[in-house]
């Protein structure tokens, strides 16, 4: 089953999608995707977002995913052209950026809200959408974090965010442009246990081919 839902994030609404098994009266927890960056083709139905729905909806997760702001049917409060140009001029657009992770902390707060407060919450983040994830993981209700294709070679991680002591796992490929694997191996052995690192020869960035191996990692390691 997936249900259209709309949420508030600052002064815009977001669209997103909440999938999960119809006769499924408690799922083994609620799932948090946040998609790569609007800019480089992220949005909520990139295709390892859409694969990892499918897949962990079909195992009795409670799934959700959503458009950052002005992608989509979601509503911005900015001028994405001047944001896209300022993108691709610097390789980063900051003040957009905050706002997206502002928009993955408004998701979080409705999935917690959402039926069960008490069942678990996962996290996982592709691609930029690594870095959000990261931040939201001082929440109690956290259980477990996922990291994709973390962007490592463009972007700084917060270490001191990272050692929080809830499982942890990276997945990526060794031939990532974006997650040089000298330095994801060294983001992996500077985390405290317990922890999985999983490498996809051949998948590059954009897992395309890959998506239904790498899905069914991630479920295995959500369900141990």
């Amino acid at each position: 089953m997936e249900e259209g839902i709309s949420f508030r994030s600052d002064a815009v609404t977001l669209e997103g999608r909440l999938s999960y098994e119809e006769d499924s009266k408690s799922p083994l927890a609620k799932v948090l995707l946040c998609p790569p960056h609007p800019f480089l083709g992220g949005d909520m139905d990139n295709n390892v977002v859409r694969r990892l729905t499918h897949t962990l909806a079909g195992h009795n997760f409670l799934v959700f995913r959503f458009n950052y702001r002005g992608i989509g049917k979601s509503t911005t409060d900015r001028d994405l052209q001047q944001d896209l140009k300022e993108f691709w001029e610097n390789s980063t657009c900051p003040d957009y950026e905050a706002k997206i992770h502002l928009d993955c902390h408004s998701a979080l707060q409705l999935l917690q809200q959402t039926l069960d407060p008490d069942w678990p919450v996962v996290i996982i983040g592709y691609s930029f959408g690594c870095l959000p994830a990261i931040e939201l993981t001082g929440s109690n209700d956290i259980k477990k974090l996922v990291l994709i294709s973390p962007p490592l070679a463009k972007w700084k991680i917060d270490m001191n965010r990272m050692q929080q002591d809830i499982p942890k796992a990276i997945f990526f490929s060794p031939d990532d442009f974006a997650c040089p694997e000298h330095e994801v191996t060294a983001l992996y052995h500077q985390l405290p246990e317990p922890k999985l690192i999983r490498s996809f020869p051949d998948a590059e960035h954009f897992f395309i081919g890959k998506e239904t191996g790498l899905a069914d990692a991630i479920h295995q390691f959500l369900v141990q």
